[in-house]
């Protein structure tokens, strides 16, 4: 495997992958990364502020990450991003803000994004539905949010099983495929801002909920006991 060369906080103006730069960067000034092949995992540190912030991804292809890691550089030669095409899609390993508005204003442009991405998806179902779930999760660098619909006949099946109302109100009862947009990403963007990630997260995650609520609910066939139900899970 190609040796993966940190990558200097400060460069030329331009795109860069790992080849380009050489092997005596001054650590201290740079984004070192540390990768387990037997595992598929990359581990990094990114600056965040006046701190270092430790970023893991899992499932990376050894192959794909040294052909594709590429870090970008602004006209004032800082860092602006790095990204690698993991799996046929463009992955964010770092982002640079200008500031907190810029942080805040950049994650709200994405998780309208996302939001409109799980929204696209619901609009394949063509059954009515009786509820839709949004599930989140936040702990640490793992964080998760996605969608589950339960259909009118999915939810008659809880009901049979359970002989219990409140049973049809919880999403882990239903068989469908949770509904994701780009958790990586949202992940990411979230880790790279200054303040606490959880506090972020919960920025998104309310942005995204709330877009999906006014969106998506009128293009779905309800019942009239329709619930749109949005928790945090464990």
């Amino acid at each position: 495997m190609l040796e993966l060369r940190d990558f200097p906080l400060t460069y030329k103006e331009g795109v860069y992958s790992v080849a380009d730069f050489s092997q005596d960067i001054e650590g201290d000034n740079a984004v070192s990364f540390d990768y387990d092949a037997q595992y598929q995992m990359l581990d990094y540190n990114i600056p965040v502020g006046q701190e270092w912030r430790k970023m893991t991804l899992y499932s990376v292809p050894e192959g794909e990450l040294v052909r594709t890691l590429r870090a970008v550089y602004g006209k004032d030669g800082t860092l602006q991003k790095i990204t690698a095409v993991l799996k046929g899609r463009e992955t964010l390993l770092y982002i640079r803000y200008e500031s907190e508005e810029d942080a805040k204003e950049k994650i709200r442009r994405f998780a309208i994004r996302n939001a409109d991405a799980i929204i696209e998806q619901f609009q394949q179902c063509t059954d009515v539905v009786a509820r839709l779930f949004i599930d989140y999760y936040c702990d640490g660098d793992n964080m998760d949010y996605h969608a589950v619909i339960g259909t009118v006949a999915q939810m008659e099946a809880v009901r049979r099983k359970y002989h219990d109302e409140d049973a049809c109100d919880n999403s882990g009862n239903y068989p469908s495929e949770d509904i994701k947009g780009d958790n990586g990403m949202l992940i990411t963007m979230v880790r790279c801002a200054e303040g606490h990630p959880s506090e972020n997260f919960q920025y998104a995650v309310e942005i995204m909920t709330k877009h999906i609520e006014k969106y998506a609910l009128a293009t779905l066939r309800k019942t009239e006991d329709f619930k749109f139900i949005c928790e945090e899970y464990d």
